[in-house]
């Protein structure tokens, strides 16, 4: 699992990992995001926060399931704990289906977090928030992991094949405390 900031190189980091060959499924939300515009949906943050989570939540789930058909191991851009947490930001209750969902869709012991890095931030068509604003959602993102009782294990900041040597390394130790008994998604 690889999670933290918007706009931190999570998505860049997962884009070289399956250059090389590994398992990644691909962040959610943006799915979600681009096909509800492409098509004028309403299924969108600013219009209908809670179905836009909804849908967010089920398809997490489902990229969880599916996830299990791929060779191992299977990096995924964020995960469905922090579908509660984004909950709870926007104001939503996390009902206790949406607790048991997280409960339910495990992932390796030890997730991957990208930092805040105001240098590479980029405001674009996709990400309109302005790096405050995005830099605020960091913290309950981190602790739903934490809460669900994973590790963390920070990303360094530098460049994307520093990162993806950095992974690969972890996967093959305990710096960032994996225990080689565990499943090999991440």
């Amino acid at each position: 699992m690889i999670t933290g900031a918007s706009g931190a190189g999570k998505s860049s980091l997962l884009a070289a990992l399956s250059a090389l060959g590994h398992s990644t499924v691909p962040e959610v939300a943006l799915a979600i995001l681009r096909e509800q515009r492409a098509g004028n949906g309403r299924l969108l943050p600013g219009v209908d926060r809670a179905g836009f989570m909804e849908a967010l939540l089920l398809r997490s789930i489902e990229a969880h399931r599916a996830a299990a058909a791929l060779p191992a191991p299977v990096f995924f851009d964020r995960g469905v704990p922090e579908c509660v947490a984004w909950m709870r930001l926007m104001g939503l209750e996390a009902k206790s289906e949406h607790l048991e969902a997280a409960a339910r869709c495990r992932y390796a012991g030890t997730v991957f977090v990208a930092e805040p890095w105001p240098e590479i931030y980029v405001r674009d068509g996709e990400r309109e928030a302005s790096f405050e604003r995005a830099a605020r959602s960091f913290a309950p993102t981190v602790a739903a992991y934490v809460e669900a009782g994973y590790r963390i294990c920070i990303l360094p900041k530098v460049p994307v094949r520093e990162r993806v040597a950095f992974v690969l390394a972890q996967l093959g130790g305990d710096a960032c405390g994996f225990d080689s008994r565990e499943p090999r998604e991440a």
